[in-house]
């Protein structure tokens, strides 16, 4: 896959999504003007912006949904209220909105999404959940805040629990895609005394670009069963890592 380009088979590759998933989603963003079309895909309108960081929030979301949902919501049932927690900004992690706004905690984060879905769910459910946004430089197409500005304030923050996306998983490290987002991500797990991932099941034997930590670093692992993946959560499980499967 290119940096600028992305076809309909890779995305099918990519993200286990049928042709006429991902057709239905690459549609979407041209009519949103995000991407523009091409023959059998989707590009971006400048090169300046690698495709992998629309992805992660324009497309990703409806990719596993179900599975996403469900792990966010076995997530956000370890978070009780006096909770402080920082969240990143990923996919699933985007779905534990609605569990999380009617808790009396105090939510960090450096994803714009969560921190605007978790203040419209406090306002309908009236919920009691405060709301901290880092701030940073928007990396394009993520609603992600990153950089020197993101981690200098997410270093002025304690929190007990963190709730982190990842992008790949194996017996020895997490991984993910981006070196901006994974330093942010890093910068959370130094200032949280539980290191929580959410990942679903298609993210396991796979490697992204940039190493995030080892595997003994993760306190708590959260993912939906499969029978391919049972060896490689055996493996995990004997690190000390408690795995929860849904």
């Amino acid at each position: 896959m290119s940096n600028i380009e992305l076809s309909v088979q890779e995305a099918c590759e990519l993200y286990q999504a049928s042709p006429a998933t991902i057709r239905r989603d690459f549609n979407q963003l041209v009519e949103e003007g995000e991407v523009v079309k091409t023959w059998g895909g989707i590009k971006l309108p400048s090169t300046s912006m690698p495709l992998e960081g629309l992805t992660s929030s324009s497309y990703r979301k409806g990719v596993r949904e179900n599975e996403k949902r469900k792990i966010a919501e076995k997530a956000a049932s370890m978070v009780v209220d006096g909770d402080v927690i920082l969240i990143d900004g990923g996919t699933t992690t985007y779905y534990m909105t609605s569990f999380l706004a009617a808790k009396n905690i105090r939510v960090i984060t450096n994803s714009i999404l969560i921190a605007h879905k978790i203040d419209q769910e406090r306002q309908t459910k009236f919920g009691n959940a405060e709301v901290f946004l880092t701030g940073g430089f928007i990396y394009p197409g993520s609603g992600l805040l990153v950089g020197p500005q993101a981690i200098a304030n997410i270093e002025q923050y304690n929190a007990s629990k963190a709730f982190l996306s990842v992008g790949g998983i194996d017996a020895d490290m997490v991984t993910n895609s981006n070196q901006l987002i994974v330093e942010s991500e890093q910068a959370i797990i130094q200032q949280s005394e539980q290191i929580i991932m959410l990942a679903d099941s298609s993210k396991f034997g796979k490697k992204s670009m940039v190493k995030l930590c080892e595997m003994e670093e993760i306190d708590v692992l959260i993912t939906d069963y499969t029978e391919s993946n049972a060896d490689l959560i055996h493996e995990i499980r004997n690190k000390n890592v408690l795995v929860m499967e849904v």
